[in-house]
């Protein structure tokens, strides 16, 4: 039999296919970005052949990775399907669920016990993904933030992304974070898969580009908390990621009142007819959404006066 290749170097592959990105790849399962390209380049060896054309910060599927792709996914769909059907023999209804990974890490896994423990009768079967929601997959719904991901299917508004900057309470003391220039003079995190936060947030509050004293830039936005807390700087970050951290005073808003919306997360379903299960998901999911909003920030969080 020809020999397989690794399943680790497929699963990076399948990812940045599907994303068009290692920086998303690694995102989406967790890793660094140089894993994946090592992942993908150790496939590339196996087959003999290449699979991404690469440019500058830019990778493109070649002709032979674009029919790999769908080969692979195929497989992997494949496989789900047979696991789904060895596995739901007596069992309640499976609700697979694909979900972006940060809003999965921070957001929607913490609250799947509750779910479980209420609706015994269903099971849940997560995964993240970035990219395109594509209604072939197995699928019942997905969470994504860019209306472009799921043109044709159904979708529904979770809730709005609200941004402000977060640092470490010793950052913001040395550094004298009052006002919004002071924060964008201050030595800066920025997360590579969330370019938009920065800009967006400055522009919210009439900023002009200015040049911070020490810019750092790392891949995943749980990285970017642990460099704040650390004191490397400030990082404009979706509040929701940071309930943990500012609830226990690892990190704080120096300016809690500089929110700035940064985006909308939406709950996608099919055209078709839903079924119960993934009904009653859905709106559970919506209802947690109505749930978060307007509880970015806890009083407790916030810079008291001197």
């Amino acid at each position: 039999m020809t020999r397989l290749p690794p399943l680790t170097a497929l699963r990076a592959f399948e990812a940045a296919a599907r994303t068009n990105s290692f920086t998303l790849a690694a995102e989406a399962l967790c890793v660094t970005t140089g894993a994946v390209s090592r992942q993908v380049r150790l496939l590339e060896a196996h087959l003999g052949v290449q699979l991404f054309a690469r440019s500058h910060r830019r990778v493109v599927l070649t002709a032979a990775g674009q029919r790999y792709a769908a080969a692979v996914r195929q497989t992997f769909d494949a496989l789900a399907e047979a696991g789904e059907a060895l596995g739901s023999g007596g069992a309640g209804a499976l609700v697979r669920l694909d979900c972006v990974p940060t809003l999965s890490m921070h957001w929607l896994t913490p609250r799947l016990a509750a779910l479980l423990e209420d609706r015994g009768d269903i099971r849940i079967d997560t995964s993240t993904g970035l990219g395109p929601v594509d209604p072939a997959a197995p699928f019942d719904i997905a969470i994504r933030r860019d209306p472009r991901h799921f043109v044709g299917l159904t979708a529904s508004v979770l809730m709005t992304e609200w941004s402000t900057p977060l640092c470490s309470p010793a950052f913001a003391k040395t550094h004298g974070l009052t006002t919004p220039e002071t924060v964008a003079r201050a030595p800066t995190i920025h997360i590579r898969a969330r370019e938009d936060l920065w800009p967006t947030w400055t522009r919210r509050y009439g900023l002009a580009a200015t040049a911070a004293a020490r810019r750092l830039t790392l891949d995943h936005t749980f990285a970017a908390l642990q460099a704040a807390e650390d004191g490397l700087g400030t990082v404009v970050m979706p509040v929701l990621f940071a309930h943990k951290q500012l609830a226990s005073g690892r990190l704080i808003a120096p300016l809690p009142q500089t929110l700035a919306d940064s985006g909308e997360y939406f709950v996608v379903t099919r055209t078709d007819d839903e079924g119960a299960a993934v009904a009653d998901v859905k709106a559970w999911l919506l209802e947690q959404g109505r749930q978060s909003r307007n509880r970015w920030l806890p009083e407790s969080c916030r810079v008291q006066s001197a």
